[in-house]
């Protein structure tokens, strides 16, 4: 039994891929791997987001569209590939407050608004032996 668990994990949520272009990275995952977009949005002005369903999880691909966003700097440094993975939680703001308690800090402690329709932070990596990991929650629009 851990010490401490984040309260209210559903599942992993997503796994967030950077990409040069976000079309012709989902027709290179429906070729290999037969996934399909599910949905396809632009986040304000920043990035085009594509996720794709691969049975109770999603691939959100992200195509950078300026050049001071976490995802262009990762795009640039690394190339394309992994850049976080998404824990779907039942209530954010408990498992913010559990975290803080547990000492494991957010980078930015408010949720915002993110793709698909969620609200999300993402955990300071230095807690996390250096993994981003974004929490998210649901929300109906």
């Amino acid at each position: 039994m851990p010490a401490f668990e984040i309260p209210g994990i559903i599942r992993i949520h997503h796994v967030g891929i950077v990409v040069r272009d976000v079309e012709a990275a989902a027709a290179i995952y429906r070729r290999a791997l037969g996934l399909d977009a599910v949905a396809l949005e632009e986040f304000r002005g920043l990035a085009r987001v594509a996720f794709l369903r691969a049975g109770e999880t999603l691939l959100e691909l992200i195509q950078p569209l300026t050049g001071d966003t976490p995802w262009a700097i990762a795009l640039r440094d690394r190339g394309e590939g992994a850049h976080h993975f998404a824990l779907e939680v039942a209530d954010l703001r408990e498992a913010i407050r559990a975290l803080a308690t547990s000492g494991t800090g957010c980078l930015d402690p408010h949720p915002s608004r993110a793709p698909g329709n969620t609200l999300s932070v993402f955990l300071d990596p230095s807690a996390t032996g250096g993994a981003l990991i974004e929490l998210v929650q649901q929300i109906q629009v």
